[in-house]
C-alpha cells in the first residue's frame, strides 16, 4: 500500500513538472515574438494640401543675382561669401529667442541686413489676435527679403473657428486649415523672391504640451518641403540627449550649459547663441555661402 502511495506522489509530482514546463515554454513563445521587430508600415499623408501656384525658382533666383546675395541651394554649388542679403525672421517668443541667438553671432556680418520680426503670444491659429498672413505680407514689401526664416507654432495649441463652425485642435478639419496656413505662409514668402527656411520645433518638456507640440512639428515637416523654395530644418534630434529624450542643458564648447528655460519650452539666454549657431550652419551648408558665426556655441551629446 506504500508502495502505491508513493507511485501516486511521483506521478503527481511528474504531471506538475509537466505543466511548468509548458507555462515556461508558452512565456518563452510569448517573450519570443515580443521581441521580433516591429515592422511600420509607410506613413501615408491623409489630408491634401491646398493647390497655390508655385513660385517661380528663376524668379528667386533673378532677384537674388540683382541684390548680390550669393544664397543657393542647387545640389553641388560651390560655397561663396554670403553678398549683400537680406534676412527676415518672422515668429512668436521662440522666434525671438532665436533671433537674438543670431543676432549676436551675425554682429561681424557687414553685408547682410538682419531683421528680427517676431511677435510674442503669436502663432498661425489666432489670427484675431495676430495675422501673420497680413503682417508678413508688409514685411516683405518694406524689406524685400532673400531669406525669410520662420520659427513658431508654441501657441498653435487653439482650435480655429471656420464659416462659424469649431474645428478643434489635431481633428483633421483643424490640421487641414492649419496646413493652409503654413502653406501660405511659406508660398506668399517664395513668390515675392525670398527662399524660405522653416525651423522645427524643439523637443518639449511639459508632457501634454509637448504632445501637442509635436503633432504641429510634424505639420511643419509634410507641408514645408512641398512648397518650391522653401526648406523644413529639425531642431528636434538638436535639442534631445543621446536616447532621444528632453535635455536642459549639455556641454557647449566643452562646458556644461543650460540651454532651455525653466519652463522647459524656450531656450535660456545661453542657449540662444547655441541655436543660432545651429541654424547659421545649417544656412551655409544648405545655400553654400560662408557666412561664420562670431561667437559660435556648439553643443554636443
Amino acid at each position: 500500500m506504500f508502495r502505491r502511495i508513493a507511485l501516486a506522489v511521483t506521478l503527481l509530482a511528474l504531471i506538475g513538472a509537466s505543466v511548468g514546463l509548458e507555462l515556461n515554454n508558452s512565456q518563452l513563445a510569448l517573450a519570443l515574438e515580443q521581441t521580433k521587430p516591429v515592422i511600420k508600415p509607410p506613413v501615408v499623408d491623409p489630408i491634401p494640401d491646398p493647390v497655390i501656384p508655385p513660385a517661380s525658382i528663376t524668379a528667386i533666383k533673378t532677384k537674388l543675382a540683382a541684390d548680390g546675395c550669393n544664397l543657393n541651394p542647387d545640389v553641388g554649388a560651390l560655397k561663396k561669401a554670403l553678398g549683400n542679403c537680406r534676412f527676415l525672421l518672422v515668429g512668436d517668443s521662440l522666434g525671438n529667442n532665436l533671433g537674438y541667438g543670431m543676432k549676436s553671432e551675425l554682429a561681424k556680418a557687414s553685408s547682410l541686413s538682419f531683421i528680427l520680426k517676431a511677435k510674442a503670444s503669436t502663432g498661425l491659429s489666432n489670427p484675431w489676435f495676430y495675422n501673420w498672413p497680413n503682417n508678413q505680407a508688409a514685411f516683405l514689401k518694406t524689406y524685400k527679403p532673400n531669406l525669410v526664416i520662420v520659427f513658431l507654432g508654441a501657441n498653435d495649441r487653439q482650435d480655429y473657428v471656420v464659416n462659424g463652425k469649431n474645428q478643434n485642435f489635431s481633428t483633421p478639419a483643424w490640421i487641414k486649415t492649419y496646413r493652409a496656413n503654413v502653406t501660405k505662409l511659406a508660398s506668399d514668402a517664395t513668390n515675392s523672391g525670398a527662399y524660405v527656411l522653416w525651423v522645427g520645433l524643439p523637443i518639449m518638456k511639459p508632457f501634454n504640451y509637448a504632445k501637442g507640440e509635436t503633432l504641429i512639428d510634424q505639420q511643419f515637416a509634410l507641408t514645408v518641403p512641398k512648397v518650391p523654395g522653401a526648406t523644413y530644418l529639425e531642431t528636434r534630434n538638436f535639442t534631445s540627449d543621446a536616447n532621444g529624450n528632453y535635455r536642459e542643458g549639455g556641454p557647449v564648447n566643452g562646458k556644461y550649459t543650460q540651454i532651455r528655460g525653466q519652463d522647459g519650452i524656450h531656450f535660456s539666454s545661453a542657449g540662444q547663441p547655441v541655436l543660432g549657431t545651429y541654424v547659421i550652419n545649417y544656412i551655409n551648408k544648405t545655400y553654400h555661402v560662408n557666412l561664420v558665426p562670431g561667437y559660435a556655441r556648439y553643443l554636443t551629446k
